[in-house]
């Protein structure tokens, strides 16, 4: 039997670790990275301030691969508290779980992703 995207989202939801997007909103830690893993074209409707955009499709190449984001690629880096958000959650929990199976030890996923930080009042930039 076909699996269903569903049935996939909610065996990876089972295995990461996710944060409301009012948690977004509360004190990260100091050296938290808000990465926003959306296709260019849609931050043009806003996203999170603070947030570096990365999408999907390259976040492993750009976080620690020879096409790294200068600044964002230190020692520490998997170490460091990662919160990924997209439009509803569903890349986001995708990218959250291949960044753990790659050894990353601080990584979230915001529920809801975008749509449900502006639904709650979050600060946005445009890009």
């Amino acid at each position: 039997m076909k699996p269903c995207v569903a049935d996939y989202l909610s065996n990876i939801k089972k295995q990461i670790n996710e944060v409301s997007a009012e948690d977004l909103k509360g004190d990260l830690p100091e050296n938290a990275l808000i990465i926003d893993v959306r296709e260019p074209g849609e931050t043009q409707q806003g996203m999170v301030s603070g947030a570096v955009n990365i999408p999907r499709g390259v976040l492993e190449f750009k976080l620690f691969g020879h096409d790294c984001v200068e600044g964002l690629c230190d020692e520490d880096l998997f170490n460091k508290p990662i919160y990924l958000y997209c439009a509803t959650g569903g890349r986001s929990a995708c990218s959250a779980h291949t960044l753990q199976q790659l050894g990353f030890k601080n990584v979230y996923s915001v529920d809801g992703g975008f749509k449900k930080w502006v639904d709650c009042g979050g600060e946005c930039v445009t890009p």
